[in-house]
Parts: structure tokens; sequence; C-alpha cells
């Protein structure tokens, strides 16, 4: 069938050009997704900026649409760098051509096709395609190609088919200048788009557009069964055979892309080597993102491919049951259709697998847990330890008395464990030794054996920059990696608020909807206007964000996000962008509110054993979790903190 799935792959192959002038010829693209075209970022010119790039034409096989330059990657001398996604214009996302079937596999590829357009002289762009060989790599993504065929002036941008299983594993780069063969950039390189530059705004793909995007191209292949069927073409397992086939990998892709993402791709690499058996040699450019990347490691295992993969897909059903009760049960339903196809001693071995069953181990449980979101204990378990601070009355500001108070459970009445007796209170630098004892003395009481209670301090909101979490710091372990470690607003005492009710009733009800405070003047009325689930994600850290975050709590929220760091000045730039998608992510991987503490504590945990240079838990050691539960506030007292 490869014949065919080369005239498909061909009939995805766009060449690309400014819409203004009709005749001229950048280079080629390829249909990933409908309504979006991958290509080389070097085609297009951006030495202007990729705002004044312009209008594009898109023009292929049956297909003339206008376009324009939405993501791209930065460029630079990387070939992961080297990569863009056009936007198609609206109504041409679902015109009469094929998108390309990316590979999801793991092994490098041998046998190639590329695929592009050529411009030759003095005629129209006309199609070409030559074959060759995968013959070593370049870099992390640079995939080098043999001298079997010399790739001409036009064709960079286009696809790279892998014959032997039929699929596009790069884009087709350049010849490679003094050496024979040419330069390809490996279809991983895309994970990179989690991170890309969007430009003039375009959200089409959301705060994480390789996830968006992979997952549209997956429901696309698993919709499409006619001729141009991508899956269909590449076959299916002979006849008396079992294995896994290209259609089991795109409707398991499809019914994955309907769950919410992993935590992060540490997570994610467990759960593989977990089912694998063996932990695979991570690179960075076969870290997993998505749920779909872990079954690129079910081929060629010992058990069996499909054995291996109904086995993942049982694990990630497991993982996500609590936050996609629906979309996991469509999932499980299909899985059982398959196991039940297995012989009976394979059907066995799976059931012996998978997650749920009796035989497994707590270590299996609690992997499988953390491996989609944080499981949450019955409401009436929690145990707190708060810190009230109050700023010193007729001093400078920059002095605290403090009280310590602990609510050994849900029913039980607040208690005061231990207080400020000094006349000045203390210095914030003085405040972790000055409550050291206390704190010690109180968690003594608390923690239960498979919890520890939760610290929870209540202050100024000028002051949330205090990183509690990260006391003591004598300490190899600091509270934040222990214990769940959220903050308060001091000015919420006694009897709560009917506002600060509904705005929690409303993210305990709905699902949580990370809204971008950007700044001040924006805040108060998008902050009013937001909808029942939305938590403020405040980019610039609290003695820059007071106001907005003073308005927040204002408007009645009890869960906020904010920078600990990046304090910036004037507009937002990529480590906002960078915030704010990792905020969508902790909040999509929530099931409900009361999961975010434990979910922070665990990134932070994984962020402190890294020490700090994990990419997927680093920045949780920088954020500050508000999270002001209406049920239990902070007693109003007969004698305020203040100095006599």
């Amino acid at each position: 069938m490869t014949g065919q799935l080369e005239q498909l792959a061909m009939r995805a192959t766009v060449w690309i050009g400014p819409d203004t002038q009709p005749g001229l010829f950048w280079g080629s693209g390829f249909l990933v997704a409908p309504g979006w075209v991958l290509t080389c970022a070097h085609i297009l010119p951006l030495a202007q900026g990729a705002e004044n790039v312009g209008v594009l034409r898109v023009r292929g096989h049956g297909f003339d649409a206008g376009a324009r330059l939405a993501y791209w990657l930065g460029g630079g001398t990387d070939p992961e760098q080297d990569l863009a996604l056009v936007r198609l214009a609206d109504g041409a996302a679902h015109g009469p051509v094929a998108c390309v079937r990316l590979t999801d596999r793991y092994d490098p590829p041998h046998q190639v096709t590329a695929f592009g357009w050529r411009m030759p002289s003095g005629g129209a762009p006309q199609r070409w395609s030559g074959y060759s060989e995968c013959n070593g790599r370049d870099g992390s993504y640079g995939l080098t190609l043999a001298p079997h065929m010399e790739i001409p002036h036009g064709a960079s941008g286009g696809p790279l088919l892998d014959r032997d299983h039929g699929v596009v594993v790069g884009v087709v780069k350049a010849r490679r200048k003094g050496q024979d063969g040419g330069l390809a950039v490996a279809s991983t390189g895309l994970r990179g788009f989690r991170d890309a530059r969007a430009v003039d705004g375009e959200d089409g793909l959301g705060p994480d557009p390789y996830t968006a995007l992979i997952r549209e191209h997956d429901r696309w292949h698993h919709r499409v069964t006619g001729g141009l069927s991508w899956v269909r073409l590449q076959g299916e397992p002979a006849a008396g055979g079992r294995r896994w086939a290209a259609r089991d990998g795109a409707e398991a892709s499809a019914l994955l892309a309907d769950l919410p993402p992993p935590v992060s791709s540490a997570d994610l690499e467990q759960m593989i080597s977990r089912v694998l058996g063996y932990e695979p040699l991570w690179e960075d450019a076969l870290a997993p993102v998505d749920w779909r990347d872990g079954l690129g490691w079910v081929y060629d295992q010992p058990d069996g491919a499909e054995v291996v993969a109904l086995h993942y897909l049982l694990a990630v059903a497991h993982a996500c049951r609590r936050r996609a009760p629906d979309a996991v049960a469509e999932l499980e339903r299909w899985v059982k259709s398959r196991i039940e196809e297995l012989p009976d001693f394979l059907a066995a071995l799976l059931r012996e697998r998978a997650p749920g069953d009796a035989r497994r181990t707590p270590d299996d449980a609690r992997f499988a847990a953390g491996s989609c979101g944080a499981s949450v204990p019955d409401d009436e378990e929690e145990r707190v330890v708060a810190v009230e601070l109050e700023p010193e009355a007729y001093g400078p500001g920059d002095r605290f008395h403090w009280r310590v108070w602990s609510w050994p459970d849900r029913a039980g009445m607040p208690q005061v464990l231990a207080e400020d007796t000094g006349g000045e209170g203390s210095l914030l630098s003085e405040l972790p030794q000055a409550l050291d004892r206390p704190l010690r003395n109180a968690f003594r009481q608390l923690d239960a054996e498979q919890r520890r209670a939760r610290l929870e301090l209540a202050l100024p909101v000028e002051h949330f920059g205090l990183d509690a979490h990260t006391w003591p710091r004598s300490a190899q372990t600091p509270f934040g990696a222990q214990r769940q470690v959220v903050l308060r607003s001091l000015k919420r005492r006694g009897e709560p608020a009917d506002v600060w009710q509904q705005r929690w009733a409303g993210v305990t009800a709905n699902a949580l909807r990370a809204l971008p405070v950007h700044s001040s003047e924006y805040a108060r009325e998008a902050l009013e206007e937001a909808e029942p689930g939305a938590v403020p994600v405040l980019c610039r850290p609290p003695r820059q964000s007071a106001d907005s975050l003073t308005d927040a709590i204002g408007a009645g929220y009890s869960i906020a996000l904010c920078s600990l760091r990046g304090e910036h000045a004037r507009a937002c730039g990529t480590d906002c962008g960078e915030l704010y998608g990792r905020a969508v992510q902790l909040l999509g991987v929530a099931d409900s509110a009361m999961a975010l503490p434990e979910l922070l504590r665990s990134l932070r945990e994984r962020a402190d054993a890294e020490g700090g240079n994990g990419e997927d838990s680093a920045w949780a050691a920088r954020l500050a979790l508000l999270y002001d539960d209406p049920r239990r506030p902070i007693p109003v007292s007969d004698d305020l903190l203040e100095s006599p």
C-alpha cells in the first residue's frame, strides 16, 4: 500500500507564497490537522519580524486558500527551531485534502520518501519526491538523509515518509551544504510547540499548542474512513495473525485525546516504565508529553505490542477515572472489546496486570493515582495548622505578631496553640526561627501516619512573597515538599461574606479555568465578569500585584495562583506565557478545587528532589497558592495581634 500512501502524502503537501504575489513561491508545507499546515520557518520572510510576514497563499492538489503564520519556534541553528505552524483561513479547514499521519514510534526510520514542490526556471511549481535512507542523527532532532537524492530548492517544509511503517517521521529541511544527502527535522521536534511563539495574538491551539494540535490530528484520522483514510491504507493484520495494527493505534489515540493531560512528562515516563517493566533511556528528544506518546513504546515488545498497549491504556484509564469518568468509560469499553479478541492466556495476563486488580501493590496504586491527578482524602479528615501574621501597628510595617491556630478536623473548633508574647513582634526574616518550635509542636500533635497537616499562612497580600514553603531553610526537606503550604488573606476573619461563599461554590462545583490577570488596570473588570470556575493567575510577584490580589479578594475569590518571581514593569513576556500555560495544565489535572494544594505539594516535592532543575516541576517552587476555604475562616479574636 506504500504507493497509495505516497499519493496521499503528496496530496497533503502544499506550496506556500505571499497572497499578494501569486507567482512567488517560497517553499513547501503539509497538512497535519484540519486547518493547520506544518512547514519550516526559514522559508518565510521573518527578517522583519513574524508579525510582518503578511497574508500567505497555500496551494496544492485541488487546494487554494489564504493563510497566516500562527506559531513558530524562534528560528536558530538547531533543527527543531526551524518549525512553524500556518493557520488556514476560516472555511478552508475541511477542503478535499488529506492530513498526513504522524508517527508515534520511537525507533528511527530507515527507508524514507521526501515530498515537496519545486520551481523550475520559467515554469509553474511542480511536485517533487525522492527516495533515500535515514542514515544518522544530527543533534536531538535532526535526521540525516543519505545521498540517494538531491533535494531541490523549494522542497524545504515538505513531509518525510517512513516507507516501512507508513507514517510521517519528519519535515524536510535542506540539502547539507558541502556534504552529500540532506537533513530533516524529526517529528518529535513538534513537542517544542508547547512553548511556541504565538503571532499576532494567535490562540487557536490554546496554551499548549502541541497537545491541542496532536489531539486534533488523532481525532481526524479516527473520523476519516473513506478515500482519504490514511489509516486504512496502512493495512491490517495478516489473516490468522495478531499485532497492534494501524487502526488500533488510531482508535486508541483518538480515545486518549478526550482525556485530561498527564500531570507532567516525569509522571508519564514513570507510567510507561512501569508498564514496560523497565526504564527506557530517556532523551530530551524522546521525552513523552501527551498520552499518545506512550503508545510509541509498545512496538517490538517481548510480550507483543497489543498486550503492552492494552496494559498501558488500562493504566491511563485508571489514573484518569475520577476526572473524566465518561471518557474513561469509553476507553475501557474499547479496551475490553480488544481483550475479548485475544487468546485466553493473553487475556488472563492482561487482567492480572490491570490497575485496580487486587494483586496490585500499594506502590502501583500510588503510581497510577499520581499519573493524572492527585487523590483528595475525605474533606472531614483535613487537619490544618494556620499561622496568623498581623503587622505591628506602630512600626514601619516590617515586623509581625503571630498566632498559631489548629483545626484537628473539619468538625472541631479552632484552637490557639501558641502566640507571640513579645512587644515588638518579629521581622519577616526572623519568622522561620520564631515559629520553628511552635510549628514543630503543632505538627507533632496533628500529623497523621499517612497525611501531614496543611500549613496555612494568613497575612496581608503585599507579603504573599514570604516563601514559607521553603522553611525551614536549614532542613534537608522544606515544608513545601513535606506538606501542603498555602496562603490566606488576613482581611478575611470571622463569618464569610456571601460573595466569598459564592466564589468558593463556583470553584468546587465547576471545572477550573485559568484567568490570566496581566495588570491591575485589567484586573477588576476581568475578575467581576469571570465564570464560576475561574482561578486568577497573576504573573507579577505579590509586591507588584498587591492591587490585583486585593481586587480578587474583594470579588470573593478564594483560590488564585501568583508568581513569586518574574518582576517586570512593562508588558508581559514569554515567561508570563509559560506561567499561564503551566497553570492551565495544573488546573486541568485537578479533579476538584480541593486537589490543588496536594498537586502543588507533589510538584514542589519533585522540584526539591531534582534540585530545581526539573523542567516540569521547578516552576512550582516559584508559585504561591491562595487557598482560602470559607468553611474554615480565621476566627475573630477579642485581642487582635497589636502592640499595646
